[in-house]
């Protein structure tokens, strides 16, 4: 697993010493010698991070956070792996993704997490859901959107009462605490505010590649186009300087199309 200051493979940064904090200026001097490796670009998504919302529509409480804790079955002070959420009545309501990706596996454990998903990230984070009542909503393979209903609250595999289980990995399978990423985030489903379109002054660009692949490349993420079409309504908002949600420039189904690219999910 390579640093934040470790050079890029194959392109000869060894003797200039690139790393991946220097990304993005390889990127502006290569599209202007209309050229972009595609290996930086999968570097670029390496670190980046998701656009996260809280795996519910409304407020849940932590009824058991990360780290050590007394085992409510045992006694035995044990580290808790992930965070609880719970309150009375909560048996059966909706679980939420905290992040766009695909379900790389569902499986039950009896003695364990019960009922689970695991959902991969583009950027590498994984998030798990676990004691769900019944079988996800979602199989292996399936990309989600974030905030998508992927199962329902139960109380399945080594559990003491319906709560919800969830557990947060980085790219390089270090767990981290929930909390620590959720603190913050919407509620899932809420519109929130999307980030705000930068332009062609140093901070936005587009690539596509000979392969007939498009990316949108931004300070801390790449997000991947699906079409020309997609390609060329970024474009425009590059060569114009213009934010996204402006009626006179950009009709309504091209602003819902840009702002679902920048909130996670891939448009028809």
């Amino acid at each position: 697993m390579r640093t934040l200051d470790e050079t890029l493979p194959g392109d000869g940064a060894e003797s200039r010493g690139i790393g991946r904090r220097h990304l993005l200026g390889l990127v502006t001097a290569t599209l202007a010698a209309g050229i972009i490796p595609e290996a930086w670009l999968a570097e670029a998504a390496y670190g980046a991070t998701p656009r996260w919302n809280r795996p519910f529509d409304k407020w849940v409480p932590v009824t058991s956070s990360y780290g050590m804790r007394t085992d409510p079955i045992t006694g035995v002070s044990r580290m808790h792996n992930g965070t609880d959420y719970s309150y009375s009545g909560i048996l059966g309501y909706p679980i939420r993704a905290i992040a766009a990706g695909t379900v790389t596996s569902v499986s039950y454990s009896a003695g364990g997490l019960g009922h689970n998903a695991t959902i991969t990230h583009a950027d590498g984070w994984r998030s798990v859901y676990g004691h769900m009542r019944e079988a996800p909503r979602v199989g292996t393979g399936v990309q989600v959107a974030a905030g998508q209903h992927i199962g329902n609250v139960g109380s399945t595999g080594r559990s003491t009462g319906p709560h919800l289980h969830l557990e947060i990995f980085q790219p390089n399978g270090q767990r981290v605490d929930p909390e620590s990423v959720l603190t913050g985030a919407p509620y899932a489903g809420a519109p929130g505010t999307p980030p705000e379109i930068v332009t062609k002054d140093g901070l936005m660009y587009l690539i596509w590649s000979t392969g007939g692949t498009g990316y949108l490349v931004t300070p801390n993420r790449v997000i991947g186009l699906r079409s020309m079409a997609h390609y060329n309504l970024f474009k425009r908002i590059i060569n114009s300087n213009q934010a996204a949600a402006q009626p006179e420039v950009f009709n309504a189904l091209e602003i819902d199309q840009i702002n679902a690219y920048l909130n996670g999910t891939v448009p028809a």
